[in-house]
């Protein structure tokens, strides 16, 4: 199971006793396309998730795998990156795009030379020591490892509901476009939350079906909570705001960590979890409709 030595100093961290605050990482796998439209909207797809996530923390904290160049190895080495810089307060976005194959026992992710199966990314996800995870597999057949990759401060998100659903997805093309779409930002406050950038792809992706007149060969799926404040990406277009409503996303930027933090003390605190989760709850959703009556209209 995950590591709980860690649970005192990221509730720490979140309730304000550190002085760092928590950091976005991204980690972005592009596997073979085999064939060449594949390859093709693959590599798009990576690309379009890899500029969302450089215009929301920079280049020094995105790291994409894509092609000839995501092997195996490429990816270990890029988890003990991880695993040297991120700390346990910081977060850890992971996509996975490409095709995945299930033969009724093992999931594995097609990679160049030798793939990866489903155990041995779970047990490299384990290692890494940011407590709250969001692992996006938009690969065919990704729904095998739903279940068994969630785990207590993350959350799993797959393009397919099954290891079964094994057609090649259009969920990573929608998940890629929801990172830079104003649609998907319900709350129009510039950026897009996991949950916000989930319902878009997983719209879409119906929509595009019922457009071909098609039966859906994939369904989209979440395991796990996604915390409210795990933003995925930033829009470009920033809306300007007063220093009173910066001062308000400032503490509801605040309260979502502390709510993600609380999460993971959920065994910790036994009887008093519900409690303390309620608060700060209600708390959050009074500041939300303050700076939501304060937004200019669009």
């Amino acid at each position: 199971m995950r590591r709980g030595t860690c649970l005192a100093l990221a509730g720490a961290l979140a309730f304000g006793a550190g002085p760092a605050r928590a950091e976005l990482y991204y980690l972005i796998v592009g596997g073979l396309g085999g064939d060449p439209v594949y390859a093709e909207s693959f590599a798009e797809s990576t690309s379009a998730m890899a500029e969302a996530a450089r215009r929301t923390v920079g280049d020094t904290r995105v790291t994409v795998l894509s092609g000839e160049g995501a092997t195996r190895e490429a990816l270990e080495d890029a988890f003990a990156s991880l695993n040297r810089r991120l700390a346990a307060a910081d977060r850890l976005a992971i996509f996975l795009i490409g095709h995945g194959t299930y033969d009724g026992t093992d999931y594995k992710l097609n990679l160049t030379g030798p793939d990866i199966d489903g155990a041995a990314f779970a047990a490299l996800l384990e290692q890494v020591p940011a407590r709250n995870q969001l692992i996006v597999n938009a690969t065919s057949a990704s729904g095998a490892v739903l279940e068994t990759w969630a785990d207590d401060g993350r959350a799993v998100i797959t393009a397919t509901r099954s290891g079964r659903e094994r057609n090649a997805t259009r969920f990573a093309e929608y998940w890629a476009n929801a990172l830079s779409s104003a649609d998907a930002d319900v709350n129009k406050n510039g950026s897009l939350s996991a949950q916000e950038a989930y319902d878009y792809a997983s719209r879409s992706t119906v929509e595009s079906f019922e457009a071909d007149g098609q039966l859906a060969t994939e369904h989209s799926e979440i395991s796990g909570d996604i915390a409210q404040g795990f933003e995925v990406s930033r829009l470009t277009a920033r809306v300007t705001v007063s220093p009173a409503v910066a001062a308000l996303k400032e503490r509801a930027e605040d309260l979502e960590e502390q709510v993600a933090a609380l999460r993971l003390r959920r065994e910790e605190l036994g009887d008093a979890y519900l409690p303390q989760l309620q608060a700060l709850l209600v708390e959050l959703a009074e500041v939300q409709e303050q700076i939501d009556a304060a937004a200019p209209t669009q």
